[in-house]
C-alpha cells in the first residue's frame, strides 16, 4: 500500500528560486539545525503513527458492537478512520496523516542535507581556487 503524498508547494518554490539563479545566503549551522529538527519531527510522527495503530483501534467501544449490526458497523468506521480499511482511503486516516508528516519531514531533511553538501563542495572548490591563485601571486 503506497503512502500518502506530502505537500510540496513551499519547497518547490524554494528549489525553483535556487535552481533559477536566485540569490541564496546559507548559514551552515542553521541548515544543520534544520536537519536535526526535521529528523526529530519525523521521529515524533513515526511514534505517533505507532501509537495510533495501537491505541486508536475501535475494537471494544461498548456500543453493543458484539450484538448489534449497526453498532458493529459504527465501530468498524471508527477503526477504519484510525488505521484504514475498505471504506476510507489510507491518506484520510490518523495513521496515514502521521505517515505523510513523517515522509515530508524526512524529505525536507534530505533536501537540507543535499543543500549543505553542495554548499560544502562549492566552498571547498572556492577555497582551492583561491589557494591556487595565492600561490601564483
Amino acid at each position: 500500500m503506497a503512502g500518502p503524498d506530502a505537500p510540496e508547494a513551499g519547497w518547490k518554490a524554494f528549489t525553483e528560486n535556487v535552481v533559477g539563479g536566485g540569490r541564496l545566503e546559507l548559514d551552515p549551522a542553521g541548515i544543520e539545525q534544520c536537519i536535526k529538527l526535521c529528523q526529530e519531527h519525523a521521529d515524533r510522527m513515526r511514534l505517533l503513527g505507532g501509537r495510533a495503530r495501537r491505541e486508536l483501534r475501535a475494537s471494544n467501544l461498548g456500543l453493543g458492537e458484539q450484538d448489534i449490526e449497526s453498532a458493529k458497523q459504527l465501530a468498524r468506521k471508527f477503526d477504519e478512520k484510525a488505521i484504514g480499511g475498505d471504506d476510507i482511503e489510507f491518506a484520510n486516516t490518523a495513521v496515514g496523516l502521521f505517515l505523510a508528516h513523517e515522509t515530508y519531514a524526512s524529505d525536507m531533511k534530505s533536501m537540507f542535507e543535499a543543500v549543505l553538501a553542495r554548499y560544502r563542495e562549492q566552498d571547498a572548490a572556492t577555497a582551492a581556487r583561491l589557494g591556487s591563485v595565492g600561490v601564483q601571486l
